[in-house]
């Protein structure tokens, strides 16, 4: 009897062990967002023992809706292990104003007896698309929409490539990125050539496999943008050298409006075609001096500035 209790008492310290998971409080909101777009403020607290729900000062936004509350729950059991998690939201709906950078708050709850703040959240307001927007999509005025039709322009989608410096000298390091802008929302890179980078000593910047797509804002339109890839050169020779054109293939979705009758019932009256489109950057030209004349015996290439520090 007495080694049943103890057994007993070892499961309840186990369960007890597992189920008590610590409570966290946190908001979340888009990074950035457009002018007269409205987006969703959201606050998840994972418990359901809460209490005194305080909104923070929202300025720069318009109140469309809440604090909405909802409560999730759910039961996992996994080899025997059984896993419960809880949590309730507080969602604002809230429209952009004005263009600019905003700082949200944290909120406060009261959850499972303990006082607690959620992180504050950063907002990047975009400005409307510059100019008429005839012919396009303009369901919501705060997204960003392509261009109506079965071609993409070349304003709705293509490749920047830039150097962080233009004027440099031999052996000196600067940073080369290759970066999408679209205002498609359906795309695929089929296929990309980059060039040989004659004349540099070349070593690509390891990137993140997972692609993050950012509004930005540039010569007056909006567009989602992604680095595709980065490299940092080094310049082998003086005079004026030259970056070739990369080139790229990429096959884009576009929807279009279908006499169909088992599209319109199926597929909301649209179809999909995919469109392949052939695009290159611009040829960059970069200037190198030459290295001062005496420099040491021991000069080992190494041209820029460098922190160095040590400790005993």
């Amino acid at each position: 009897m007495k080694k049943l209790i103890i057994i007993l008492m070892a499961l309840i310290a186990y369960s007890t062990h597992v189920f008590a998971d610590k409570v966290s409080f946190t908001a979340s909101a888009p990074d950035a967002v457009v002018v007269g777009e409205q987006f969703r403020l959201s606050y998840i607290v994972t418990t359901q023992k809460v209490k005194d729900f305080r909104a923070p000062s929202i300025k720069g936004f318009d109140v469309l809706m809440g604090p909405s509350r909802s409560q999730q729950s759910s039961t996992q059991i996994v080899n025997g292990n059984v896993t419960s998690t809880s949590s309730i939201t507080f969602t604002y709906i809230l429209m952009a104003n004005n263009a600019g950078e905003y700082t949200i708050p944290g909120a406060s709850i009261i959850a499972d007896g303990d006082q607690m703040v959620a992180n504050s959240v950063k907002i990047k307001v975009l400005p409307q698309d510059q100019g008429g927007n005839s012919g396009q999509n303009n369901s919501s005025s705060g997204s960003i929409h392509s261009s109506s039709g079965t071609s993409v322009s070349n304003q709705d989608l293509f490749i920047m490539a830039s150097a962080s410096k233009t004027n440099v000298y031999e052996q000196e390091a600067f940073v080369l990125t290759y970066k999408i802008y679209t205002r498609e929302s359906n795309l695929q890179l089929n296929n990309a050539k980059l060039p040989d980078f004659k004349g540099f000593h070349s070593q690509e910047i390891e990137m993140t496999t997972n692609a993050r797509w950012t509004p930005e804002h540039y010569q007056g339109r909006n567009y989602y943008t992604t680095v595709y890839r980065q490299f940092v050169l080094f310049p082998q020779q003086s005079g004026k050298l030259y970056i070739d054109p990369a080139q790229f293939q990429m096959t884009i979705g576009k929807p279009v409006q279908s006499d169909d009758p088992f599209d319109a019932f199926f597929n909301g009256g649209s179809n999909v075609i995919e469109i392949k489109k052939n695009i290159s950057t611009p040829k960059i030209a970069i200037n190198v001096n030459p290295l001062p004349t005496g420099k040491p015996a021991d000069f080992s290439g190494g041209v820029g500035e460098f922190n160095i520090s040590s400790s005993i």
